[in-house]
């Protein structure tokens, strides 16, 4: 599958600077995730952030992801990939995907353990909950590829999740605790 063009609705006058765009995203909290694949022998591995639950009917995740990452072109080679959503202990495993060059191994990951299911594309131990999927479609987003996937199996455990928020990891409150928002 090729990775599609990127294209523009419309012409943009100006543009926000770069560094008061990062500023304005780093202000949107979110779960950290990896997202995996194995290609052959080898498997890869990048920490995301940009994950959302897209469809319940058909089940689909998306991801985005730098179009020039290697797990880009890997998935586009076998069409599978897992999701991993991170619990609130695992930050060495957010970090470890997170470093260049620690996102790719022939075999398994040498320090970080995965196990695989449906498609072989290999989840996180551990993770607070997974989504191993096929590759339904890719859409161009700039300097982005989004991976949209249709999820074939799914897992979860009770915990808390890893959660990044301007510009580095926070805590939440345990699962259950009162907020004051009315449910």
């Amino acid at each position: 599958m090729a990775l599609p063009p990127t294209s523009r609705v419309r012409a943009q006058p100006e543009e926000c600077p770069e560094r008061e765009f990062r500023a304005a995203a780093g202000k949107f909290a979110s779960g950290v995730t990896v997202v995996t694949t194995r290609n052959g022998g080898e498997v890869f591995a990048k920490t995301v952030s940009a994950f959302g639950s897209l469809s319940l009917d058909p089940q689909m995740v998306s991801v985005s992801i730098g179009r020039m990452s290697p797990l880009v072109t890997a998935v586009l080679a076998t069409e599978v990939f897992a999701v991993s959503v991170l619990r609130d202990d695992q930050q060495r495993v957010s970090r470890h995907f997170a470093t260049r060059g620690n996102g790719r191994a022939i075999g398994t990951f040498p320090s970080v353990a995965t196990e695989s299911f449906v498609t072989g594309a290999p989840v996180i131990s551990g993770s607070l909950s997974y989504f191993d999927c096929r590759l339904e479609s890719v859409v161009g987003g700039g300097d982005h590829a989004i991976l949209i996937g249709k999820v074939v199996a799914t897992g979860s455990v009770p915990g808390r999740p890893l959660v990044y928020f301007d510009g580095g990891y926070r805590e939440i409150d345990a699962p259950g605790a009162a907020t004051g928002i009315p449910a």
